[in-house]
């Protein structure tokens, strides 16, 4: 039925773009897991591990709040930078600590990042600090590890 549908359509346009992909020789329709990934956080004042699916274009602060977990912060649509977003992140209620191998696939914060890091959280930034809002989510981040350190400010009411 759908088929004679779409080839009723397909002169007049109509449902033509939503048919095409289903015709598709060979290939089966797309699914989630072809744009998710894993990612683990680490709640160290509840001494609690999470596994959580993100969605590739997600910030790692939006996948975090997504599945309800501890930590607030300012939700980016891209990368922080002067010409997107003006000064940058303005908090850093969204701290995580990346396992050293998830550093290496997300990389280091971009000057302002650091610099914010710096000022609000000193104290508490370590050499794998970044900020969850910052980290958009690719297919190779898969595995991604951040913890939500106690000292985060988000985490200080939290049971």
């Amino acid at each position: 039925m759908l088929g004679r549908a779409c080839r009723l359509a397909r002169p007049g346009g109509g449902l033509s773009a939503l048919c095409g992909p289903l015709r598709r020789a060979g290939s089966g329709p797309a699914t989630v897991a072809e744009h998710t990934i894993s990612c683990t956080f680490i709640l160290q004042k509840q001494n609690k591990r999470v596994t959580v699916p993100g969605m590739v274009g997600w910030s790692l602060l939006e996948t975090a709040q997504h599945h309800r977990l501890p930590l607030e912060g300012e939700r980016a649509d891209a990368l922080w930078d002067y010409n997107t977003l003006g000064e940058g992140p303005g908090s850093v209620t969204d701290h995580v600590v990346l396992e050293p191998l998830s550093y290496e696939m997300v990389g280091p914060p971009s000057d302002q990042e650091y610099e914010l890091l710096e000022s609000g959280d000193g104290e508490n930034m370590t050499p794998t600090s970044r900020l969850a809002a910052c980290i958009m989510l690719t297919k190779e981040m898969d595995g991604l590890t951040a913890m939500v350190p106690e000292t985060n400010a988000t985490m200080k009411g939290y049971c």
